[in-house]
């Protein structure tokens, strides 16, 4: 299997090409001219392209894609009805469902939250996120999203992957990520750590592991004592508003960290 991330001059986005040297996937081509070019320069058939969501900036290319490779299927999860391509989805898949990419199968894991219907796939130590996890991060509710829908994620599917997975996120806001976890807390070791790798980095993107992530990542990090005693300090009000409407502190921590990440 070969991977390649392929970043948007159109846009913020970063999208992938999979593939196993004959048959391809595109994962949200959202600039087909960079599309264009991965495919011709992997000399690979385009057979698939898939959306983890129904946000524009992840099928925004769907169009000039499929026009181009017409023998291309079009691959979806529950947010199919919300995808806004002239060409409809030719597969609608669930969680527990493959998707075969030549000799590669992507397994579908339903991750809700970002989205109502989003979905990630996994392969072999490999995870395509979309917008479920960033580097330092998580994806915004705002736009059909749920908090605690994404909490239940957090909690509930992305703890049952191993850690040593790489993720493949849909946005590079890393740095920025960072930095906002320091600010909640300032003196916390492994993000002190990750910005001094990220400043490193000039620019380009950082892949990291789930266990990397579950070190200093705040929205994995809801359960941690520190983080919960820092919001309840800094941010009472929000923090008592936020536990007001979850089942849990847990749940709480998430949401009121999601909620400060918004206008931070």
């Amino acid at each position: 299997m070969i991977i390649e991330a392929l970043k948007s001059t159109i846009s913020d986005n970063y999208f992938y090409l999979v593939h196993d040297g004959e048959s391809a996937a595109l994962i949200d081509p959202i600039d087909p001219g960079v599309a264009f070019a991965a495919i011709e320069r992997a000399a690979v058939r385009l057979d698939l392209v898939i959306n983890t969501h129904w946000h524009p900036d992840h099928v925004g290319g769907n169009d000039a894609v499929l026009d181009r490779y017409s023998a291309a299927t079009l691959w979806s999860g529950p947010d199919h009805e919300l995808i806004t391509s002239n060409h409809a989805v030719d597969h609608i898949v669930a969680d527990g469902d493959d998707i075969e990419v030549g000799a590669v199968k992507l397994h579908v894991l339903e991750t809700p939250g970002h989205t109502a219907g989003h979905i990630s796939l996994a392969v072999d130590g490999h995870l395509f996120c979309g917008d479920t996890i960033f580097v330092g991060g998580a994806g915004n509710c705002r736009f059909g999203g749920d908090s605690s829908v994404l909490f239940r994620t957090y909690r509930d599917v992305l703890t049952q992957i191993p850690g040593a997975t790489v993720f493949y996120p849909g946005h590079d806001y890393s740095v920025r990520n960072v930095e906002f976890a320091l600010s909640l807390e300032p003196n916390h070791g492994p993000a002190l750590k990750m910005l001094e790798r990220l400043t490193q980095q000039h620019g380009e993107l950082l892949l990291t592991t789930l266990d990397e992530e579950r070190q200093y990542n705040p929205f994995f990090r809801y359960g941690a004592a520190s983080l919960q005693a820092a919001l309840r300090r800094d941010h009472a009000e929000l923090w008592q508003r936020e536990r007001e409407v979850s089942e849990t502190d847990d749940e709480a921590t998430f949401r009121t960290t999601r909620e400060l990440r918004n206008s931070w």
